[in-house]
Order: C-alpha cells, then structure tokens, then sequence
C-alpha cells in the first residue's frame, strides 16, 4: 500500500521552532534602531560592514552545496547571491567594511561548517527570510539618512517588489524537496543557531561602540 501523506512542511517547522531565537534576535537594540530609522550612518555602514563577510560564506557555500546536493542546486536562483548587493552599499556609503568582529567570525566559521552538508539551507533560511522585515528596515533608514534608493539599500531590500513572491517560491521549493527526519533536525538547529549568531554579531557592535 502507498503511503501519500505529503510530509511535514520544512519551512513551518523552521519558524516554528526557531520563532523564540528569531525574536530575541529581533528584539536586539541595535536592530530595534535599525527598524526606528534610529541608526546613525556609520552605524549602518558598520552593519553592512559585518554582513559582508558572513554573505560572502553564505553565497559560497551555497554555490558549493548546489553542485553537491540536487536538492540545494533546484533552489538557487540567479538573484540569491547577496554579497555584491552589500558590496555596492558600502560602495554607496563610500566606505570600507573594516575587520570582522569576534561574533561575525565565529560565524563564519559555522556557515563554512555547515556548506559541507545540508545545514546550509539553514542559515540560508535566517539570512534570506531577513529581508521580509529588511523592506521596513530599508525604509526607516532612507527616511533617517536621506538615501532615497534602492541604492544604498539593497542589503536590506535585495527584491524589492518581488519579495514575497521570491520568499513564497523560495519556501516552495524548500518543501518540493525531500529530507530525511535528521536532516530537518539539522538544518532547524542551524537556523536556530544563525539567529543567535546574527544576535552576537550585534552584542559585538554594542560593545565595540560603547
């Protein structure tokens, strides 16, 4: 007898089970400015500073998985590769990206671990799903630092329109694909550790600028 129960939904047990770690990320101070508009413009340029380095290892790692895993490859898009958009921030900003902190490093590290096997995907979930809140983020900031954009913003605002349609096929073709009950353990608790990560990276920051 053929069993065709569909299986679980990967991209909801992934906000489901990562949603306390989202939060507390998200609840951080210095992203809590970044949604107020409140940051100053080295402040932001610090941030895209920190991001590069850690998209650089994403956009790598992914590009290696894809050709590993046929699973990872059906996903990729053309438009997922995200550090030249931060690249031409700074460039925008008129900025250097100055030298990884200890958190951003420390992450690094994680994400080249986890482009060796599926955990990538992921880290992939945390730092591609941050630009459905990255619009507002975007906003606030063109409004705080007169950039009027998209230059200048596209780190946070990478699809800018196509957004959720680019997330709901992303999530799609996430749950298209078959995963073992280990596999789904693991690229949870990699998300889970992204968020926790990208909340380091900014405790980093405070500290560095207190």
């Amino acid at each position: 007898m053929t069993n065709n129960t569909a299986a679980p939904s990967l991209a909801d047990a992934l906000k489901e089970q990562t949603r306390e770690a989202h939060t507390r990320a998200e609840r951080h101070p210095v992203q809590a400015r970044m949604v107020k508009g409140q940051v100053t413009r080295a402040e932001y340029a610090a941030w895209l500073g920190q991001m590069l380095p850690v998209w650089r290892a994403v956009d790598e790692g992914l590009r290696m998985a894809a050709a590993r895993d046929t699973r990872v490859a059906a996903m990729l898009k053309p438009y997922h590769p995200h550090a030249v958009r931060i690249e031409a921030d700074l460039q925008f900003l008129g900025v250097q990206a100055g030298v990884p902190l200890p958190a951003t490093e420390r992450f690094v590290s994680f994400i080249t671990g986890a482009a060796a096997g599926i955990e990538v995907l992921g880290v992939w979930y945390v730092l591609e799903g941050s630009a459905n809140g990255g619009r507002f983020i975007a906003a606030a900031i063109s409004r705080a630092l007169g950039i009027e954009g998209p230059e200048g913003l596209t780190g946070f605002n990478p699809h800018g329109e196509a957004q959720r349609d680019r997330w709901q096929a992303w999530r799609a073709d996430l749950d298209a694909n078959h995963f073992t009950e280990s596999e789904r353990a693991v690229v949870v608790s990699a998300a889970a550790t992204s968020f926790d990560a990208v909340w380091e990276i900014m405790e980093d920051m405070q500290a560095r600028a207190a």
